[in-house]
């Protein structure tokens, strides 16, 4: 019970929203738990004039100077949120991810945006990444090129999707990059194109149609649950969704994405 510590704190009667990663906050212990959450992204974004101003006038912190690891660490001793201990690990955390690379921390603030489903923001950072492709490790240039796939699959570029899983599969064959691969292939919906989007990879045309008919009868045995008939309500890409489309579409993957990709644009 000695360590147990209450935050003194005050809340806003506005919350502040941070667009880029769409979060909000209006009290101390709030923005403290995004500081924590999102640390990467404050190191490299750093804290702006309206959002100093917020901080000042909202929340009585006053911070000093530029530079966002002196700003983060007078924000996490300005009040009593964190225990003595946790503000030793938290300030040696800092401390770590400063001394990363330039590329490293691109690489993790991506990462950060597409595990909170902001595909968007991770999409640009991974493109930047690849212009510096040199300064990262073959493994890490096929993740990136993974997760830029995720990410166009998600916004429903799925051509560009799958051109991103193919040479991250030129770099390193993994299961779960080619799972995507042939995933996106399927949505498209086109029996033949599958084949050849196989070959592509050095697939043979019997293990592509193994593959297709696997991913039909997992499409079948969905077909009945509720994701399923959620479909029928989306507008994609014409006004009304016929059975055709219907058929051809893993409609629970597809629902999920647009799901996630709706929360972000609205």
């Amino acid at each position: 019970m000695s360590k147990i510590v209450l935050c003194e704190t005050q809340r806003a009667a506005v919350p502040y929203h941070i667009e880029k990663i769409n979060q909000s906050f209006s009290s101390y212990g709030e923005l403290c738990y995004l500081l924590e959450h999102y640390l990467i992204f404050f190191l490299i974004e750093g804290f702006d004039k309206s959002f100093k101003t917020y901080l000042r006038e909202e929340l009585g912190i006053e911070l000093s100077g530029d530079d966002p690891v002196r700003q983060i660490k007078e924000i996490i001793s300005f009040r009593n949120y964190f225990t003595a201990d946790e503000r030793l690990q938290f300030q040696q955390k800092i401390r770590t991810a400063y001394l990363y690379s330039a590329a490293k921390k691109q690489k993790i603030l991506a990462d950060l945006y597409l595990k909170h489903h902001l595909y968007l923001g991770a999409l640009q950072v991974y493109q930047n990444l690849q212009k510096i492709s040199g300064q990262l490790r073959a493994g890490e240039q096929a993740e990136i090129l993974f997760h830029m796939g995720l990410c166009q699959s998600r916004m429903f570029c799925l051509d560009e999707a799958k051109e991103s899983f193919r040479k991250a599969l030129l770099i390193r064959e993994r299961k779960e990059i080619q799972e995507a691969y042939f995933l996106v292939s399927y949505l498209q919906g086109d029996y033949r194109t599958f084949l050849q989007d196989g070959e592509k990879i050095s697939f043979s045309k019997d293990r592509c149609k193994l593959i297709y008919g696997n991913i039909k009868q997992r499409e079948e045995e969905i077909k009945d649950q509720e994701e399923f008939v959620k479909l029928k309500k989306i507008d994609y890409h014409r006004k009304k969704a016929d059975d055709i489309m219907t058929r051809r579409l893993t409609k629970a993957v597809l629902e999920k994405w647009k799901d996630e990709y709706k929360k972000e644009i609205i």
